[in-house]
């Protein structure tokens, strides 16, 4: 009797834990103190993160059980934060840096509590589901609530168009994992409602980095074989004719799409404060600053220096617009390094499950993870978010599912064959029954 009390405490404690979790990861990721302005004064993520921490540290002591090896990414993942924190006693600007690094403490737990927690493909679905709905309320409070400036939607002050583009296409792609016929009907209408949402913030936006982004994930259904959705060419093609012709009824100034094909006239590829000439100021300062960068945060006064010597206006706030040129010049070559190979063993995770899994729950969500992580790979290269907790995310999960995956090969190794036993009569009159065992 004390033993399923014992039980039964461990469970609830469980479901407590995993509650905590899902709601907190829900404000780091969906971010509803940006449309509800009193959640910001109670600090949700802060708060949320340290009261989640304290219930796995008890949960944890309390289970009495070993935590298992950390997998290759999570590993790689600390590596990248050792350096981050390194290049806080290099930084041109000391306080950004140390207030970036606190706020990312709690990117970092949730990794960390992520790939702890996470253990099965059906806590993923349950949390991707949580995560789907968030966006599109975020999304609706956008579409009802932002303005437009020049014809581009924007929202408060947190997101400028470019950064609400790169939010909506890093999770747009998971909306597909609700629409098949297996979900309940509301599930499915509530992510096909939720993916539309996004296609037309995105366009809404008017960023080039996130519309390249978005037609990168379109690119990546149209020639590649689904290997876990019954995808055909006809539904290809509908899709394609579907985007063509909503486009036609969206209110969104084309040209600055079109402007994407003339860059010879655009200041981006020609002015002095333009696109190319900050990514050739950043890759400068990364070589400059090879070991620990110029601090975290400090990109942009990294700029101004760099400017200021060459005789020129400092216009310190200009930031980098791309990711790898942001933690490059700010974390140096190692932290340039860490960033490309969890990104790059991340997609490779993806398309490996993807390939080789037997577990069709396994093999959609790498797939989806795949497709959206080529968008936001994308978009990250025009966009200074390499402290985002979207790519942390998508860090995560290809640890998790990478575990998920050796566990199921380790499993299917493990399991004992069928042998030909001899005590049985078969339909034709021969003793063919079989029980569990090895030959030999």
């Amino acid at each position: 009797m004390a033993k399923l009390s014992v039980s039964a405490n461990q469970k609830n404690s469980s479901s407590f834990l995993m509650t905590s979790f899902s709601v907190w990861s829900f404000v780091l990721l969906c971010r509803p103190q940006d449309y509800l302005p009193f959640l910001d004064q109670l600090r949700p993520g802060l708060v949320l993160g340290v009261v989640t921490l304290c219930i796995w540290m008890l949960s944890a002591k309390n289970s009495g059980k070993e935590l298992p090896p950390l997998e290759n990414q999570v590993k790689l993942y600390g590596y990248l934060l050792v350096v981050l924190v390194l290049s806080i006693p290099f930084s041109y600007y000391l306080s950004a840096s140390i207030k970036e690094l606190f706020r990312y403490g709690s990117v970092a737990l949730f990794v960390y509590l992520f790939y702890r927690l996470i253990n099965d493909v059906e806590k993923i679905r349950k949390l991707l589901f949580v995560y789907c709905i968030g966006i599109a309320v975020y999304g609706v409070s956008i579409l009802t609530k932002g303005s437009l400036m020049e014809g581009r939607i924007s929202f408060g002050s947190m997101f400028d168009p470019n950064d609400i583009a790169f939010y909506m296409i890093s999770f747009i792609t998971f909306n597909l994992l609700f629409t098949t016929r297996e979900n309940r009907r509301f599930v499915r209408l509530i992510a096909l409602v939720s993916f539309v949402i996004g296609l037309l913030i995105i366009v809404k936006t008017g960023s080039r980095g996130g519309f390249v982004a978005l037609m990168a994930v379109l690119v990546f259904f149209l020639f590649r074989k689904s290997a876990s959705f019954n995808i055909t060419v006809l539904h290809k093609g509908m899709l394609v004719l579907l985007a063509v012709v909503s486009l036609q009824f969206i209110d969104i100034d084309m040209g600055r799409f079109k402007s994407i094909l003339d860059l010879k006239n655009d200041y981006n590829a020609t002015s002095e404060e333009g696109r190319i000439a900050i990514w050739k100021s950043g890759m400068k300062m990364m070589f400059t600053h090879p070991l620990t960068g110029v601090g975290v945060n400090s990109f942009p006064e990294g700029m101004g220096r760099d400017r200021e010597a060459r005789g020129l206006d400092s216009a310190k706030w200009q930031t980098a617009h791309n990711s790898l040129v942001q933690i490059g010049a700010e974390t140096g070559i190692f932290g340039f390094a860490l960033f490309l190979l969890l990104s790059f063993n991340a997609y490779k995770i993806f398309t490996g499950i993807t390939k080789n899994s037997g577990e069709l729950g396994l093999v959609r969500l790498a797939e989806l993870a795949q497709a959206g992580f080529v968008g936001h790979f994308v978009a990250t290269m025009f966009i200074s978010q390499a402290y985002s907790v979207g790519w942390a995310f998508y860090i995560v999960l290809s640890a998790t599912l990478n575990r998920l995956h050796m566990e199921q090969v380790a499993t299917a190794f493990s399991e004992p064959e069928m042998e030909p036993a001899d005590d049985v009569v078969g339909s034709a009159g021969l003793e063919v029954s079989f029980k569990r065992g090895t030959y030999g």
